[in-house]
């Protein structure tokens, strides 16, 4: 009988283990990408951002309709520079950060609920 996909231990760890110091809500077309995709969650799809976190910490992510939990991960930016970049594309996130990471949250350090 095939088995359900397991996960790695640092999945696990930052599942149960790793506290959650913020939110991101994100649109509907990230939540989707993050659920059947398997994407990173890049700024253009956050909508909001509650609470005070750091780069590197992890932070529960959910959409804004009904605020359904989609998972964790752990995010590139800081609470105050994810405020300010929320929203746009790539390219105009470079102008406003020039050394920031292309993702808000990598796919490699981020789990579904």
């Amino acid at each position: 009988m095939p088995r359900q996909p397991r996960y790695s231990s640092f999945k696990l760890w930052l599942k149960y283990a790793k506290p959650s110091h913020g939110t991101l809500a994100v649109d509907a077309g990230a939540a989707r990408a993050l659920r059947e995709g398997g994407t990173s969650l890049l700024p253009v799809g956050v909508v909001d951002v509650r609470g005070a976190f750091d780069a590197g910490d992890a932070v529960e992510i959910a959409e804004t309709s009904g605020g359904a939990a989609i998972g964790k991960g752990i995010v590139n930016y800081s609470a105050e520079e994810l405020r300010k970049v929320k929203g746009l594309k790539s390219a105009q996130v470079r102008e406003v950060l020039p050394r920031a990471a292309a993702e808000a949250v990598h796919r490699d350090y981020f789990v579904l609920a």
